[in-house]
């Protein structure tokens, strides 16, 4: 009989040395050719805005990228999604300005530190949290895409229903150098598909928001 491992319920007590561990190491794995590729069909359109950038990386079927766009209607709103399928999905909207983008932000984060990207804004909506604590290395945070989330700078915004993933986010970027802030979001007008689904079942939702231009102190390796 197959036995699940039950899903983390404490803080790793080891965490703060994976964040640095990762901080302070750079990340030996290629960019694919293929991420190299998608970049390249959207870098001379964002390069050549003169608005503000916001990404919304991991966008899913991209109705968080569609809502962004209508709350910031004078930025360039750029939604992330590895996978074909949920992005064929996307419901095309009529307010503000946003492209859609097949990549990996594993390599795409990498390629936009390169490039000198700043984003004004970047949001990370409920992500796989990947529960278990021996998943501690795939959550974004305790990965080696970390220090490129944070050499993108921008405020930086994550929402997840577990607190834990958010506990532990806000934890990692205090070994970072950064201050974050972290609350229980209140009802409303879910803005994802799996916001939507998070309220209808009326499971507790959390925010976090941490501004990357701001460095207090910290081991952090970013650019």
């Amino acid at each position: 009989m197959k036995r699940y491992k039950p899903v983390q319920r404490y803080p790793r007590t080891d965490l703060s040395e994976i964040v640095t561990t990762h901080l302070q190491a750079d990340w030996r794995r290629p960019i694919a050719a293929h991420s190299i590729a998608a970049f390249d069909t959207i870098r001379d359109r964002i390069e050549a805005s003169t608005q503000p950038l916001i990404i919304d990386s991991c966008c899913g079927t991209g109705d968080s990228t569609r809502h962004l766009a209508g709350a910031f209607p004078d930025s360039l709103v750029l939604g992330v999604d590895k996978s074909a399928h949920r992005l064929a999905r996307h419901r095309m909207g009529e307010q503000g300005d946003y492209l859609m983008l097949r990549a990996d932000v594993n390599d795409f984060w990498r390629l936009a530190v390169d490039a000198g990207w700043r984003p004004a804004r970047h949001y990370l909506l409920y992500p796989n949290p990947y529960p278990k604590a021996s998943q501690i290395r795939k959550r974004w945070y305790a990965s080696p895409a970390f220090p490129a989330l944070l050499g993108l700078g921008g405020i930086l915004t994550v929402r997840a229903n577990w607190k834990l993933y958010v506990e532990e986010f806000v934890h990692a970027l205090g070994v970072a150098g950064f201050t974050a802030t972290m609350q229980k979001l209140a009802a409303e007008s879910p803005i994802t598909g799996f916001e939507r689904k998070y309220l209808e079942r009326g499971n507790e939702l959390f925010e976090m928001v941490c501004d990357l231009e701001i460095v207090s102190d910290g081991l952090g390796k970013l650019r």
